[in-house]
């Protein structure tokens, strides 16, 4: 060949086949991640409810500096409108929550429930929810919000 006289392309190394150190640490790293963040370890933001067990009213919480703003979360209910309600992987009306929940209890004493509310939810319906975790055997509700952004605005850096 003309244009490669010295055919130095035949005499490179072939990059290898399999993965390196690297690879597998990289790897390694972000398994850990995933496994971390999706386990108690993380704390959910929101304010804690004591809803008191079966037989209790619902209390209004009380802050301290030490638990303000966050809590260890058992089991996740996305609240997405009034009777649409996500729980364990299913979509549930509130009458067939009840039983799910009943269940979950029933493995998990002292369990508490985050409630991820969307603004469509009323705040009857939300009560309700929380009476019912209170009569299905929950320990206590977990309350999250989002604040709330306006499109175009900037997040605060603090």
């Amino acid at each position: 060949m003309i244009t490669r006289p010295l055919d130095l392309e035949s005499r490179l190394n072939k990059p290898p086949r399999d993965f390196d150190v690297f690879f597998w640490v990289n790897a390694g790293v972000v398994a850990l991640m995933f496994v971390l963040f999706g386990s108690r370890f993380v704390l959910a933001p929101g304010q804690i409810m004591d809803v008191g067990g079966p037989g209790a009213g619902i209390e209004l919480p009380q802050v301290n500096a030490g638990s303000q703003g966050a809590g260890a979360a058992s089991v996740v209910v996305s609240y997405r409108r009034d009777n649409v309600l996500l729980f364990e992987g299913g979509k549930y009306t509130l009458s067939e929550l009840r039983q799910q929940m009943t269940a979950y209890v029933r493995e998990h004493p002292r369990a508490v429930l985050l409630v991820r509310a969307d603004r469509q939810v009323s705040m009857q319906a939300f009560l309700d929810l929380c009476d019912m975790a209170r009569k299905a055997g929950f320990a206590s509700v977990l309350i999250a919000a989002e604040p709330q952004t306006k499109p175009g605005d900037a997040p605060e850096l603090k």
